[in-house]
């Protein structure tokens, strides 16, 4: 499909649409189109047996949903569509960006023109949605899915291993790699859309090289949530494009915000540690303005006594003085504002401790309860066997008397 579609748009050695090539190479991208339909025919197939299997059910209509029904035709629906031979053409209308011209209002009005582009333009678009094959290739081929010591876990806690629990996983585990994967690939795809809109309004004096880095920079900067004017979409599909890619980058940008939050956040030893250090801070201060109180205070107690310096000097101690309270009382109230928040860190591990205590004392009754229930059924399986023995030897009295 990409090669057919920048052979015709370029007109490489003369290839049209009309043109053997062009159509041998639709005839290919149609018979592996029938094939992936098969294909996916069978994988549904193969997950209402699987599903079948699962609940012990014998009718295959029970685990049929409208869920599963509507799902399947959307997906085939959406692996249906490709370019086919004979597809013709439709006319679209290309927008003038006359408003960054120079000149009068009346000279910048809004020029429109029509120009036929092949229907191919807009299968080809719509047949890279076919892109989700590849997240059900990375959940059915991740490690959480093949590994049965974690889909045991997961069934254990009532989680299911499925797509959102892959790409939360591999967001946890290496998220730089992941979105930085997404973001590249996205990129390349939506330049690519968005060129195959726009390159027909252009003249044929533009070189493609151009076209393309006007593409790659025009998604990039609307990804990232700007927009400077110079290119602008003339369609209406590279309008809904430039939509596509900013309500993608504006949710890829939260996602990035999180991961950086989350790990510029200290873990609870490095918490522990700079609390340690900020009470022990916090201690010598206290000590240093109350030091400083008593030392001011004697120092005006000795000008007050023996008239050394003057009133002069004693106003100096006396500010001194009333800067130490200042100092004191501001340490005094940090103190008190430390101490309420670590009081509220002990109440949630003690609401934790309680939590777990309380689990154990749980497990405790219910391992005792068990041990009765054995020692009942020990003694039950003993006096039955004694029954039996004693029932059993008058018989054998009877026997050997005879």
């Amino acid at each position: 499909m990409l090669v057919d579609s920048e052979l015709t748009a370029e007109k490489v050695h003369g290839v049209s649409k009309d043109h053997w090539l062009s159509m041998s190479l639709r005839i290919c991208v149609t018979c592996s189109t029938v094939a992936l339909l098969y294909h996916i025919i069978l994988y549904h197939l193969n997950d209402i047996v699987l599903e079948l299997v699962d609940c012990g059910a014998d009718d295959w209509r029970v685990v049929v949903t409208t869920e599963r029904i509507v799902q399947f035709i959307v997906e085939f629906i959406c692996c249906a569509v490709c370019p086919i031979p004979g597809s013709g053409k439709i006319t679209w209308t290309y927008i003038e960006p006359s408003l960054h011209k120079d000149g009068s209002s009346e000279e910048r009005k809004i020029q429109t023109r029509h120009v036929d582009v092949p229907i191919d333009i807009i299968l080809s678009c719509f047949m890279l949605c076919r892109a989700y094959l590849f997240a059900r290739f990375m959940v059915l081929h991740s490690k959480q899915f093949q590994d049965a010591s974690t889909r045991t876990l997961a069934a254990l806690n009532r989680i299911q291993v499925n797509f959102s629990f892959v790409i939360k996983t591999s967001l946890d585990q290496q998220p730089v790699l992941f979105l930085t994967s997404f973001t590249f690939i996205f990129w390349i795809i939506m330049s690519w859309m968005f060129v195959q809109c726009e390159r027909y309004g252009f003249s044929g004096e533009n070189p493609q090289s151009i076209i393309y880095s006007n593409s790659l920079w025009f998604i990039a900067i609307t990804f990232m949530l700007n927009g400077y004017g110079d290119i602008v979409p003339q369609t209406n599909a590279g309008r809904i494009i430039a939509i596509f890619v900013g309500v993608v980058g504006a949710i890829t940008s939260s996602i990035l915000i999180a991961v950086i939050s989350r790990n510029i956040l200290l873990s609870q030893g490095q918490r522990n540690v700079n609390n340690f250090m900020y009470d022990s801070k916090l201690s010598r201060e206290h000590k240093e303005a109350a030091a400083r109180v008593l030392q001011h205070t004697w120092h005006i107690h000795k000008c007050l006594q023996g008239g050394e310096g003057g009133n002069r000097r004693l106003r100096t101690y006396q500010r001194k003085f009333l800067r130490a309270i200042h100092k004191f009382r501001s340490v005094k109230s940090e103190m008190r504002e430390f101490s309420e928040n670590n009081n509220q860190n002990n109440h949630q591990v003690n609401r934790l401790v309680t939590d777990m205590h309380t689990s154990m004392q749980r497990l405790i009754n219910v391992q005792e309860e068990m041990r009765m229930q054995i020692e009942v059924l020990q003694q039950s399986v003993r006096n039955h066997y004694h029954h039996s023995n004693s029932s059993n030897v008058p018989q054998l009295q009877g026997t050997g008397s005879s």
